[in-house]
């Protein structure tokens, strides 16, 4: 078998694990958006729908990013060899998390309305849509070109798959979808942890602070970085007849490395650098009356925004 593992038992006992660490993960991130260190006063025009379905976006982030760090990883540190048999597992159950929170997502944002899903509203006075909720609109569209490439990654995760592909293609097809979707989801982060939830005119609405923004871009980094480091490494390692490494060749390898690395870093640096400008509170001139929590009422068949 490709893993190395002939054991039914084993895989079975290793799919546990993952299993158990998984929703270990969903568990501790709902706690923290509904439990701990978040302002009870605004919790109750939120419901708690919203953490459920972050805290599995969160989870299977977690599990994307320790797929993703094995490999370069092992490249980098011998005795992390042995742990890349996991990937297969964490990638089966990164399908699964991500999918509990598309299904959160369907159930209890969009009630089972594909419009809602993208967020419009059919209003009965006008005869037509409106697009109450444009965020919402584009990261469900970005979790939506993410689904296939996950379930492909997840189809083509077994043995059987390998053989009809061949062992190349196999590794092409999944290296290039994991790169895919992670891009994809950080750009997606970005722009819900960021962009979509600040603090910010012409209603000032005051939102729970997402305490998983830093850390959710220190992991993309992470994962960046060793990419990069064993890259390097393993070009540098490669031997050419008896040709030594000349200083042109080693500083043209490192400069690739450092402009693979360089969007994530851009990305944290512009976040970084808005975030700690950003305000926190209403100014002054505004008055406090006028600073409100995000409510969101139903109110027959749309959604208005108070």
């Amino acid at each position: 078998m490709l893993q190395g593992i002939k054991s039914k038992k084993e895989i079975l006992l290793r799919h546990l694990s993952v299993a158990a660490f998984s929703f270990l993960l969903v568990y501790l991130f709902y706690q923290s958006y509904y439990t701990w260190g978040v302002i009870p006063s605004l919790w109750p025009d939120w419901g708690m729908d919203h953490p459920f379905w972050r805290a599995w976006a969160h989870a299977a982030y977690v599990i994307l990013f320790l797929t993703l760090i094995l490999s370069p990883a092992a490249k980098l540190w011998h005795p992390i060899k042995k742990f890349t048999t996991w990937r297969r597992e964490f990638g089966i159950w990164f399908a699964i998390l991500s999918f509990g929170h598309g299904y959160a997502i369907w159930d209890r944002w969009a009630d089972w309305e594909v419009a809602r899903l993208f967020g419009f509203e059919y209003i009965e006075e006008v005869g037509g849509y409106i697009l109450f909720r444009p965020e919402v609109g584009i990261m469900n569209m970005m979790g939506l070109v993410m689904a296939p490439m996950i379930v492909l990654l997840a189809v083509t995760s077994i043995d059987k798959a390998v053989k009809l592909l061949g062992v190349s293609s196999w590794k092409w097809l999944h290296t290039s979808l994991i790169n895919v979707i992670f891009y994809i989801a950080i750009l997606r982060g970005v722009l819900y942890l960021f962009y979509f939830f600040q603090f910010s005119p012409p209603n000032w609405r005051e939102y729970p602070s997402i305490w998983f923004l830093y850390v959710f871009l220190g992991m993309a980094v992470i994962v960046v970085l060793l990419q990069a480091a064993a890259f390097v490494k393993t070009v540098l390692q490669q031997k050419h007849g008896k040709e030594k490494r000349g200083g042109l060749q080693v500083a043209f390898v490192i400069s690739v490395a450092v402009m693979f690395v360089m969007p994530i870093l851009l990305l944290l640096g512009t976040v970084a650098y808005f975030d700690s400008r950003s305000i926190k509170e209403a100014p002054m001139s505004i008055g406090q009356s006028s600073t409100q929590p995000y409510v969101l009422i139903q109110e027959e068949s749309s959604y208005i925004l108070t």
